[in-house]
Order: C-alpha cells, then structure tokens, then sequence
C-alpha cells in the first residue's frame, strides 16, 4: 500500500488554511528588477528561467496570524501592471 499524502486523507469539515499576504508593512520591499537565473514560479504561475523579472519581499500570515513567514515574489512587467 502507498501512501499519496493529503489526497487520500481528508476528514470531515477539513478546510485548507487560508493565506493571507501582506504588502505594506515592516520589511516589505517595493517591485525592483532582476535577472532570475534559477527556475522560478512568478505571481502568475508562469515559469521564469534565465530572464528579466521583477522581485518583491512580502510576510505571508497563515491561518489566524499567528504564524508569519517571509516571502519573495516574482512577476514580469505585465503581471504587475495587472496588479
């Protein structure tokens, strides 16, 4: 028998966390422009490699606030314009 994670697992009333992104508080940064070498997932699901993007440090906050983690965000032009 294999195990295959959370998709076989899910109990009654099980809800994924919610997660909540801050943009504009203490230790967030503004977009500035970069060269992404290493494979990287931009904000809208495109994959960047080896090309100009835009990056930004944002605090994810999971569930009720109590856990708050840092994270950096890549985009192109146009995905921030959509913005």
């Amino acid at each position: 028998m294999s195990f295959n994670g959370m998709g076989n697992f899910k109990p009654a009333g099980f809800k994924p966390m919610e997660i909540t992104i801050i943009t504009d508080g203490a230790g967030c940064y503004p977009w500035r422009e970069t060269f992404v070498m290493r494979p990287r997932k931009s904000i809208g699901g495109t994959r960047l490699i080896w090309t100009k993007a835009y990056e930004r440090k944002v605090w994810e906050i999971w569930g009720t606030g109590f856990h708050m983690e840092p994270k950096i965000q890549y985009a192109t032009l146009f995905e921030i314009l959509q913005e």
